[in-house]
Protein backbone atom coordinates (compact mmCIF):
# COMPACT_ATOMS: atom_id res chain seq x y z
CA UNK A 1 0.00 0.00 0.00
CA UNK A 2 1.35 3.25 -1.11
CA UNK A 3 2.43 5.64 2.15
CA UNK A 4 0.38 8.61 1.82
CA UNK A 5 2.00 12.21 2.15
CA UNK A 6 0.22 15.06 3.92
CA UNK A 7 2.20 18.40 2.49
CA UNK A 8 1.58 21.24 5.10
CA UNK A 9 2.06 25.24 3.31
CA UNK A 10 3.12 27.62 5.19
CA UNK A 11 0.03 29.72 6.60
CA UNK A 12 -0.02 33.39 4.98
CA UNK A 13 -2.86 35.18 5.24
CA UNK A 14 -2.66 36.90 1.64
CA UNK A 15 -0.67 39.92 1.15
CA UNK A 16 1.93 41.76 -0.25
CA UNK A 17 4.89 43.76 0.70
CA UNK A 18 4.05 47.77 1.13
CA UNK A 19 3.90 50.31 -1.44
CA UNK A 20 2.09 52.82 0.17
CA UNK A 21 3.43 55.99 2.94
CA UNK A 22 2.60 58.77 4.70
CA UNK A 23 0.96 60.22 1.44
CA UNK A 24 -1.15 57.22 1.02
CA UNK A 25 -2.45 57.67 5.05
CA UNK A 26 -3.29 60.83 4.91
CA UNK A 27 -5.68 60.12 2.13
CA UNK A 28 -7.50 57.49 3.94
CA UNK A 29 -8.21 59.11 7.09
CA UNK A 30 -9.59 62.05 5.33
CA UNK A 31 -12.84 60.87 5.88
CA UNK A 32 -12.41 61.40 9.65
CA UNK A 33 -14.58 64.30 8.94
CA UNK A 34 -16.86 62.64 8.24
CA UNK A 35 -16.58 59.60 10.69
CA UNK A 36 -16.13 61.91 13.83
CA UNK A 37 -18.45 64.92 13.89
CA UNK A 38 -16.57 66.58 16.63
CA UNK A 39 -13.05 66.23 14.60
CA UNK A 40 -15.19 67.81 11.00
CA UNK A 41 -16.38 70.82 13.06
CA UNK A 42 -13.24 72.10 14.62
CA UNK A 43 -11.32 71.06 11.17
CA UNK A 44 -14.03 72.91 9.30
CA UNK A 45 -13.38 75.73 12.10
CA UNK A 46 -9.54 76.16 11.35
CA UNK A 47 -8.92 74.74 15.14
CA UNK A 48 -6.67 71.84 14.10
CA UNK A 49 -2.96 72.79 13.81
CA UNK A 50 -0.33 70.76 12.49
CA UNK A 51 3.33 71.07 13.23
CA UNK A 52 3.54 71.57 17.42
CA UNK A 53 6.68 71.17 19.43
CA UNK A 54 8.00 71.85 22.94
CA UNK A 55 8.28 68.54 25.19
CA UNK A 56 4.34 70.04 26.20
CA UNK A 57 1.17 72.24 25.63
CA UNK A 58 1.73 75.42 27.11
CA UNK A 59 -0.85 79.01 26.77
CA UNK A 60 -1.85 81.55 28.97
CA UNK A 61 -5.34 81.93 29.22
CA UNK A 62 -7.05 85.27 30.93
CA UNK A 63 -8.45 84.77 34.19
CA UNK A 64 -8.30 88.43 35.05
CA UNK A 65 -8.99 92.30 33.88
CA UNK A 66 -8.07 95.67 34.95
CA UNK A 67 -10.52 97.80 35.96
CA UNK A 68 -11.46 101.95 35.04
CA UNK A 69 -11.21 104.36 37.81
CA UNK A 70 -13.46 107.14 37.73
CA UNK A 71 -11.30 109.81 37.38
CA UNK A 72 -11.29 113.06 39.91
CA UNK A 73 -10.24 116.05 37.59
CA UNK A 74 -6.88 117.51 36.92
CA UNK A 75 -4.64 116.43 38.32
CA UNK A 76 -6.13 113.01 37.88
CA UNK A 77 -3.89 111.08 40.31
CA UNK A 78 -3.06 108.18 37.86
CA UNK A 79 -2.04 104.82 39.57
CA UNK A 80 0.17 102.97 37.16
CA UNK A 81 -0.06 99.32 38.69
CA UNK A 82 1.74 95.80 37.33
CA UNK A 83 -0.72 94.25 36.54
CA UNK A 84 -1.26 90.30 35.94
CA UNK A 85 -3.93 89.39 33.97
CA UNK A 86 -2.62 85.76 32.41
CA UNK A 87 -1.95 82.24 34.14
CA UNK A 88 -0.01 79.46 32.72
CA UNK A 89 -1.78 76.17 31.80
CA UNK A 90 -0.34 72.83 30.60
CA UNK A 91 -0.89 69.67 29.26
CA UNK A 92 1.10 67.07 28.16
CA UNK A 93 0.98 65.75 24.37
CA UNK A 94 -1.00 62.33 24.32
CA UNK A 95 -0.54 59.54 21.70
CA UNK A 96 -2.06 56.69 19.80
CA UNK A 97 -0.29 54.29 17.97
CA UNK A 98 -1.55 50.57 16.40
CA UNK A 99 0.80 48.56 14.57
CA UNK A 100 1.26 45.66 12.24
CA UNK A 101 3.25 43.68 10.04
CA UNK A 102 3.87 41.30 6.93
CA UNK A 103 6.48 38.21 6.52
CA UNK A 104 9.39 37.82 4.69
CA UNK A 105 7.51 34.50 2.95
CA UNK A 106 4.45 37.05 1.67
CA UNK A 107 7.24 39.17 -0.20
CA UNK A 108 9.00 36.34 -1.91
CA UNK A 109 5.40 34.65 -3.00
CA UNK A 110 4.37 37.54 -4.40
CA UNK A 111 7.50 38.22 -6.23
CA UNK A 112 6.65 36.02 -9.67
CA UNK A 113 2.82 37.24 -9.55
CA UNK A 114 1.71 34.12 -9.03
CA UNK A 115 -1.50 33.65 -7.24
CA UNK A 116 -3.12 36.29 -5.62
CA UNK A 117 -2.48 38.45 -2.32
CA UNK A 118 -4.28 41.33 -1.30
CA UNK A 119 -1.81 44.51 -1.05
CA UNK A 120 -0.25 46.39 1.62
CA UNK A 121 -2.76 49.06 0.76
CA UNK A 122 -5.52 47.62 1.56
CA UNK A 123 -4.19 46.56 5.04
CA UNK A 124 -3.15 50.41 5.29
CA UNK A 125 -6.98 51.34 4.13
CA UNK A 126 -8.03 48.98 7.22
CA UNK A 127 -5.57 50.08 9.65
CA UNK A 128 -6.42 53.81 8.76
CA UNK A 129 -10.50 52.74 9.23
CA UNK A 130 -10.13 51.36 12.94
CA UNK A 131 -7.72 53.80 13.50
CA UNK A 132 -9.94 56.36 13.29
CA UNK A 133 -13.27 54.41 14.45
CA UNK A 134 -11.39 53.78 17.52
CA UNK A 135 -10.19 57.45 18.13
CA UNK A 136 -13.42 59.86 17.67
CA UNK A 137 -15.24 58.35 20.86
CA UNK A 138 -11.41 60.13 22.72
CA UNK A 139 -13.16 63.62 22.21
CA UNK A 140 -15.20 63.08 24.94
CA UNK A 141 -12.69 61.55 27.70
CA UNK A 142 -11.41 62.78 30.48
CA UNK A 143 -7.97 62.61 30.21
CA UNK A 144 -6.96 63.82 33.86
CA UNK A 145 -8.62 60.94 35.27
CA UNK A 146 -6.69 58.57 37.30
CA UNK A 147 -4.67 56.38 35.16
CA UNK A 148 -5.93 57.98 32.05
CA UNK A 149 -3.62 58.36 28.89
CA UNK A 150 -6.19 59.63 26.71
CA UNK A 151 -6.34 62.84 25.50
CA UNK A 152 -7.83 65.85 27.43
CA UNK A 153 -11.26 65.30 25.65
CA UNK A 154 -14.21 67.01 27.24
CA UNK A 155 -15.20 65.93 30.43
CA UNK A 156 -11.46 66.73 31.26
CA UNK A 157 -12.82 69.97 32.63
CA UNK A 158 -16.49 69.48 33.48
CA UNK A 159 -16.03 68.18 36.71
CA UNK A 160 -18.54 69.18 39.71
CA UNK A 161 -19.02 68.78 42.99
CA UNK A 162 -22.63 66.91 42.18
CA UNK A 163 -24.82 69.71 43.83
CA UNK A 164 -26.32 72.46 42.43
CA UNK A 165 -25.02 76.58 43.29
CA UNK A 166 -27.30 77.63 46.18
CA UNK A 167 -31.30 79.15 44.68
CA UNK A 168 -29.46 78.65 41.11
CA UNK A 169 -30.49 75.95 38.07
CA UNK A 170 -26.40 75.64 37.42
CA UNK A 171 -24.56 72.98 39.31
CA UNK A 172 -20.98 73.95 41.22
CA UNK A 173 -18.26 73.37 39.03
CA UNK A 174 -15.34 71.20 40.72
CA UNK A 175 -12.19 70.10 38.08
CA UNK A 176 -8.61 70.74 37.48
CA UNK A 177 -7.48 71.44 33.95
CA UNK A 178 -3.93 71.93 32.64
CA UNK A 179 -3.19 72.74 36.50
CA UNK A 180 -5.70 75.27 37.21
CA UNK A 181 -9.06 75.01 39.18
CA UNK A 182 -12.43 75.37 37.89
CA UNK A 183 -14.06 76.24 40.58
CA UNK A 184 -15.79 79.24 41.14
CA UNK A 185 -14.62 82.37 43.21
CA UNK A 186 -10.73 80.82 43.60
CA UNK A 187 -10.21 84.58 43.40
CA UNK A 188 -12.76 87.74 43.36
CA UNK A 189 -15.60 88.21 44.54
CA UNK A 190 -19.70 88.09 43.64
CA UNK A 191 -23.37 89.68 44.20
CA UNK A 192 -26.06 87.46 43.08
CA UNK A 193 -29.59 88.96 42.73
CA UNK A 194 -31.95 88.79 45.85
CA UNK A 195 -32.83 85.33 46.20
CA UNK A 196 -30.80 83.74 43.01
CA UNK A 197 -27.53 82.58 42.93
CA UNK A 198 -24.60 82.60 40.65
CA UNK A 199 -24.66 83.40 37.42
CA UNK A 200 -26.96 86.48 37.97
CA UNK A 201 -26.09 89.12 39.90
CA UNK A 202 -22.59 91.19 39.23
CA UNK A 203 -18.87 90.60 40.38
CA UNK A 204 -15.58 90.40 39.49
CA UNK A 205 -14.31 89.16 36.47
CA UNK A 206 -11.96 86.54 37.67
CA UNK A 207 -14.86 84.76 39.59
CA UNK A 208 -15.74 82.62 36.79
CA UNK A 209 -13.01 82.81 34.57
CA UNK A 210 -11.95 79.99 34.69
CA UNK A 211 -15.46 77.74 35.37
CA UNK A 212 -17.43 75.68 33.23
CA UNK A 213 -21.14 76.36 32.59
CA UNK A 214 -22.88 73.58 34.06
CA UNK A 215 -27.00 73.18 34.05
CA UNK A 216 -29.33 70.49 35.61
CA UNK A 217 -31.84 70.37 33.27
CA UNK A 218 -33.94 68.22 36.40
CA UNK A 219 -33.81 71.26 38.33
CA UNK A 220 -37.07 72.56 39.63
CA UNK A 221 -36.47 76.19 38.72
CA UNK A 222 -36.50 75.73 35.20
CA UNK A 223 -40.41 75.58 35.64
CA UNK A 224 -41.07 73.05 33.02
CA UNK A 225 -44.38 71.55 33.60
CA UNK A 226 -42.52 68.56 34.42
CA UNK A 227 -38.85 67.98 36.18
CA UNK A 228 -36.80 65.62 33.47
CA UNK A 229 -35.52 66.42 30.34
CA UNK A 230 -38.28 66.46 27.88
CA UNK A 231 -40.05 69.18 29.19
CA UNK A 232 -36.78 71.46 30.26
CA UNK A 233 -34.27 71.39 27.80
CA UNK A 234 -34.98 73.98 25.58
CA UNK A 235 -35.42 76.34 29.26
CA UNK A 236 -31.65 74.70 30.03
CA UNK A 237 -30.90 76.35 26.45
CA UNK A 238 -31.72 79.11 27.26
CA UNK A 239 -30.60 80.01 30.31
CA UNK A 240 -27.18 78.51 28.86
CA UNK A 241 -26.97 80.67 26.23
CA UNK A 242 -28.03 83.83 28.60
CA UNK A 243 -25.31 83.52 30.85
CA UNK A 244 -22.80 82.31 28.29
CA UNK A 245 -23.46 85.69 26.58
CA UNK A 246 -23.41 88.03 29.36
CA UNK A 247 -20.88 86.59 31.51
CA UNK A 248 -18.64 85.51 29.01
CA UNK A 249 -19.73 87.71 25.33
CA UNK A 250 -19.87 84.06 23.15
CA UNK A 251 -22.64 81.94 21.94
CA UNK A 252 -22.17 78.37 21.40
CA UNK A 253 -21.96 77.04 18.34
CA UNK A 254 -23.24 73.59 18.76
CA UNK A 255 -24.61 71.61 21.32
CA UNK A 256 -24.14 67.82 21.48
CA UNK A 257 -26.28 65.11 22.88
CA UNK A 258 -26.13 61.61 23.95
CA UNK A 259 -28.46 59.87 21.67
CA UNK A 260 -30.93 58.97 23.64
CA UNK A 261 -31.27 62.62 24.67
CA UNK A 262 -31.19 63.81 21.15
CA UNK A 263 -34.00 61.64 20.08
CA UNK A 264 -36.25 62.78 23.30
CA UNK A 265 -35.77 66.37 22.08
CA UNK A 266 -36.80 65.22 18.94
CA UNK A 267 -39.89 63.49 20.35
CA UNK A 268 -40.83 66.33 22.57
CA UNK A 269 -40.64 68.97 19.19
CA UNK A 270 -43.47 66.99 17.16
CA UNK A 271 -46.22 68.85 17.40
CA UNK A 272 -44.53 72.13 17.87
CA UNK A 273 -42.00 71.59 14.99
CA UNK A 274 -39.02 73.75 16.69
CA UNK A 275 -36.19 72.28 15.25
CA UNK A 276 -35.26 72.89 12.13
CA UNK A 277 -33.36 71.10 9.58
CA UNK A 278 -30.13 72.45 9.00
CA UNK A 279 -29.61 74.14 5.33
CA UNK A 280 -25.89 74.40 5.39
CA UNK A 281 -22.54 74.29 8.02
CA UNK A 282 -19.59 72.76 8.23
CA UNK A 283 -21.38 69.21 9.32
CA UNK A 284 -23.58 69.28 6.32
CA UNK A 285 -21.03 70.17 3.86
CA UNK A 286 -19.67 66.78 5.44
CA UNK A 287 -22.79 64.98 4.82
CA UNK A 288 -24.42 65.08 7.96
CA UNK A 289 -27.22 65.54 8.82
CA UNK A 290 -27.73 67.60 11.61
CA UNK A 291 -30.66 70.18 12.92
CA UNK A 292 -31.01 73.65 14.44
CA UNK A 293 -32.47 75.55 17.31
CA UNK A 294 -32.39 78.90 18.14
CA UNK A 295 -29.07 79.40 16.01
CA UNK A 296 -27.24 76.71 17.21
CA UNK A 297 -26.47 73.44 15.63
CA UNK A 298 -27.76 70.56 17.26
CA UNK A 299 -26.39 66.96 16.76
CA UNK A 300 -25.45 63.54 18.28
CA UNK A 301 -22.19 60.98 17.66
CA UNK A 302 -21.15 58.07 19.13
CA UNK A 303 -18.90 58.05 21.95
CA UNK A 304 -20.98 61.03 23.97
CA UNK A 305 -21.32 59.59 27.66
CA UNK A 306 -25.20 58.97 28.62
CA UNK A 307 -27.54 61.58 29.73
CA UNK A 308 -25.60 64.51 28.99
CA UNK A 309 -24.89 67.29 26.15
CA UNK A 310 -22.22 69.99 25.79
CA UNK A 311 -22.71 73.43 24.57
CA UNK A 312 -19.21 74.13 22.16
CA UNK A 313 -18.03 77.29 21.27
CA UNK A 314 -15.16 76.16 18.13
CA UNK A 315 -13.17 79.09 18.37
CA UNK A 316 -12.04 78.06 21.68
CA UNK A 317 -10.70 74.45 21.24
CA UNK A 318 -7.76 73.31 19.22
CA UNK A 319 -6.39 69.98 18.87
CA UNK A 320 -2.73 70.51 18.63
CA UNK A 321 -1.54 68.00 16.58
CA UNK A 322 2.67 67.34 16.64
CA UNK A 323 2.78 66.01 12.91
CA UNK A 324 2.66 67.00 9.51
CA UNK A 325 -0.76 65.26 9.35
CA UNK A 326 -3.46 63.44 12.07
CA UNK A 327 -2.05 60.13 11.50
CA UNK A 328 1.36 59.39 10.20
CA UNK A 329 2.97 55.45 9.51
CA UNK A 330 6.81 54.44 10.05
CA UNK A 331 8.09 51.33 8.52
CA UNK A 332 10.76 48.83 9.87
CA UNK A 333 12.34 45.52 9.17
CA UNK A 334 12.82 43.15 11.82
CA UNK A 335 16.19 40.88 10.99
CA UNK A 336 15.69 38.37 13.68
CA UNK A 337 11.81 37.51 12.06
CA UNK A 338 12.24 38.36 8.39
CA UNK A 339 8.80 40.46 9.31
CA UNK A 340 8.15 44.38 7.86
CA UNK A 341 6.80 45.91 10.80
CA UNK A 342 4.06 49.39 9.83
CA UNK A 343 3.11 51.27 12.70
CA UNK A 344 0.72 54.33 12.81
CA UNK A 345 1.17 56.98 15.03
CA UNK A 346 -0.67 60.16 16.48
CA UNK A 347 1.39 62.69 19.27
CA UNK A 348 -1.53 65.50 20.19
CA UNK A 349 -4.12 66.98 22.37
CA UNK A 350 -7.09 69.11 22.54
CA UNK A 351 -6.57 72.40 24.14
CA UNK A 352 -9.42 74.16 25.73
CA UNK A 353 -8.66 77.93 26.01
CA UNK A 354 -10.55 78.48 29.41
CA UNK A 355 -13.16 75.88 29.95
CA UNK A 356 -15.75 79.24 30.63
CA UNK A 357 -16.65 79.32 26.99
CA UNK A 358 -17.74 75.66 27.46
CA UNK A 359 -20.79 74.46 28.77
CA UNK A 360 -22.90 70.76 29.60
CA UNK A 361 -26.23 69.73 30.43
CA UNK A 362 -26.44 67.11 32.82
CA UNK A 363 -29.25 65.25 35.70
CA UNK A 364 -28.15 66.53 38.88
CA UNK A 365 -31.20 66.23 40.92
CA UNK A 366 -33.97 63.05 40.02
CA UNK A 367 -36.50 63.59 37.42
CA UNK A 368 -39.89 63.84 37.49
CA UNK A 369 -42.48 62.29 36.35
Amino acid sequence: MAETTTTTHIATSARMSVRAGNEYIRREIAPMDRLSKFYGDLKSAGRVSFGNGGNQIEWRPTLSARTIRAGAGNPSGVSFNQTTTEKVAQLPYRTYDMGEHTTKFEKLATQSGGGYFGSITKILKSLSKDFIRDYGPKFYKDGSATGSKDIHGLESWFGSTGALISNSVFVNPSDTYAGLSTALGVTGSWTAEASNGWPTGTGDVEYHSFSPFLIDYNATALGGSTTNFANQWEFAINRVQTYMLVLQRVTPNSLYLAPSLYASAKDSLKGAQRFTTTADSSLVRLGHRTLQYDGMEVTTEYGIPTAVGYFLSWEYLELRVMGSQLIEMEEDYDIRTGQKLYKLDTYQNLVCDAPSYQGKMLAITAAGT
